[in-house]
């Protein structure tokens, strides 16, 4: 009887090791093709992908946060309508509302929030209200992890689009984005699920710095 007892657990364990490779296997492997993704088509497959892996590990953050990477990056890179801009920030903050009912006290969630926040200024009647938004939520991120060097990089860039009259300009910009570049390039990444982007934008901006 021990034994039976002993080998169910055995499997059991192999099951749920199985199973956590497995889901680390598929992340990674969509991680890498969303960075690579530039259209519509591929980055709406992947926000799917990743939305169907945050109902099936509903414990992890990393899905949810994915999925809201991909809506974002969609008003980057694709050519959508102002509404349809919209419509999908929305679907980047649900799915942000919903990682923070669960988890309040990782970092890069906060900086997620920040750049949802500066991805719906789109004219100067909105930078003063979202630009504040993203600046409480960069300080949240920077309480959680001072050496997160997106929190830099995203003060910076925000501070690079405005206008120098309200305090902002690449000349004001620059300190943050010297340091955030030179906390990317040091930044050690143990966890390949961890979010690793917004070094090629700062590096651009820093070089459009006096």
């Amino acid at each position: 009887m021990k034994k039976i007892v002993l080998l169910v657990l055995m499997v059991c364990a192999l099951s749920f090791i199985s199973g956590a490779a497995d889901y680390k296997e598929v992340m990674a492997g969509n991680i890498q093709k969303m960075y690579q993704a530039r259209t519509l088509d591929e980055l709406t497959d992947l926000a799917n992908q990743f939305d169907r892996i945050s109902l099936a590990e509903k414990n992890e953050w990393f899905p949810g946060y994915y999925a809201a990477y991909c809506y974002g990056s969609i008003v980057i890179f694709c050519n959508v309508s102002n509404e349809e801009r919209q419509k999908y920030l929305d679907m980047a903050q649900a799915q942000i509302d919903n990682i923070l009912k669960r988890v309040q006290n990782e970092s890069e969630i906060y900086v997620l929030q920040a750049f949802v926040y500066q991805l719906r200024i789109t004219d100067a009647s909105q930078g003063y209200t979202y630009s504040v938004k993203s600046n409480e939520a960069l300080g949240q991120a920077e309480r959680l992890n001072p050496g997160n060097p997106r929190v830099y990089y995203l003060k910076g860039s925000n501070t690079f689009y405005t206008p120098e009259n309200y305090g902002g300009g690449p000349k004001v910009a620059k300190p943050l984005l010297e340091k955030a570049a030179k906390m990317f390039a040091t930044q050690v990444i143990e966890n390949k699920l961890l979010p690793n982007w917004g070094s090629e934008h700062n590096n651009q901006l820093l070089s459009q710095c006096p």
